[in-house]
């Protein structure tokens, strides 16, 4: 962004210095410095306003995920490494590396002198303490059960937004999620059960999505049901054993994330209680949007969704 700055700056400094030349041979001195004032000291206020971006750091991939979206995306990340690996594509390819997402490289960061580090708790507030020493931090909460995630996926892209100046891209951002769930929500074939979304961790638990979850918050925008209406965690799901799961009524939709070594359903455990789903497969997902990211993740998933339900 810095260097398209610097080449328009020249661009237009040429520009000035042939208008100089063509104009100002025929001017007295007293004239030269009444034109210089009358036609570039606007120009010359424009250039002394105008701003650099804010260098931001992130701490969360929800916040990476909408200042991406917003064409500004983060000078600098902790974990980066860890996405590219759980994600299924290259992410933030212009985004510096900070190690570890709770061992940050402290040294790294400072040298990077950053005009704002963002978090979102209960994630590293341990780490609070040590960033504000660097620079201001900005807690921004998205998740967790009693949150609305909807309303504060809207906050977050407003306020990182507000941050760079980019108020009106903000709100273009979050019409153009409202509209693209609206087209998915009139298009999606609607099962006659609930959903219940799962992850399996291992032979003998799962995980399921409910209230505070990503997964759950664009089940309600489509107008579909979640069956899953029992407590979550601060991450917006919970575990249980797969007997627990198995009692629980409703579609059950799968979800296959790169870091799970059940990739696919042919990988599935092939004992005791699972043999009772194998009769019956859910509704896979190949996971393409990281679960706790921003709209952009939101409409990954819909999609995934709308085009599972398509072909089962």
């Amino acid at each position: 962004m810095a260097g398209g700055f610097t080449a328009c700056h020249c661009f237009i400094r040429a520009k000035i210095e042939n208008i100089l030349m063509i104009y100002m041979g025929n001017l007295l001195p007293s004239g030269r410095i009444i034109f210089l004032l009358v036609i570039f000291l606007p120009l010359l206020i424009s250039f002394a306003n105008a701003e650099e971006p804010k260098k931001l750091v992130a701490f969360d991939y929800a916040i990476a995920d909408t200042l991406s979206a917003l064409q500004q995306p983060p000078l600098a990340m902790a974990g980066l490494a860890q996405y590219r690996r759980f994600y299924r594509e290259p992410l933030l390819p212009d985004t510096q590396e900070l190690g570890n997402r709770f061992q940050p490289n402290f040294e790294y960061l400072a040298s990077l002198e950053p005009d704002a580090i963002l978090i979102s708790p209960p994630a590293h507030l341990n780490l609070e303490n040590k960033l504000s020493s660097i620079a201001d931090v900005i807690k921004i909460p998205l998740f967790g059960e009693n949150l609305n995630i909807w309303q504060n996926l809207e906050q977050l892209t407003r306020k990182v937004g507000e941050l760079n100046n980019q108020q009106q891209q903000a709100q273009e951002l979050i019409e153009s999620a409202q509209t693209r769930l609206a087209v998915i929500a009139a298009q999606i074939a609607r099962p006659v059960d609930p959903l219940l979304v799962v992850e399996i961790r291992d032979d003998r638990h799962v995980r399921i999505y409910g209230h505070g979850s990503l997964e759950d918050m664009v089940i309600t925008q489509l107008g579909l049901e979640n069956a899953w209406q029992g407590p979550t965690n601060d991450w917006g799901f919970s575990t249980l054993t797969i007997s627990e799961a198995f009692q629980l009524e409703g579609r059950f939709i799968l979800l296959h994330p790169t870091y799970s070594q059940y990739t696919t359903d042919s990988a599935l455990p092939t004992s005791g209680l699972w043999q009772h789903w194998l009769d019956d497969p859910p509704v896979s997902i190949d996971v393409n949007y990281w679960p706790w990211g921003g709209f952009f993740s939101a409409l990954r998933f819909a999609e995934s969704l709308k085009e599972a339900l398509e072909n089962n």
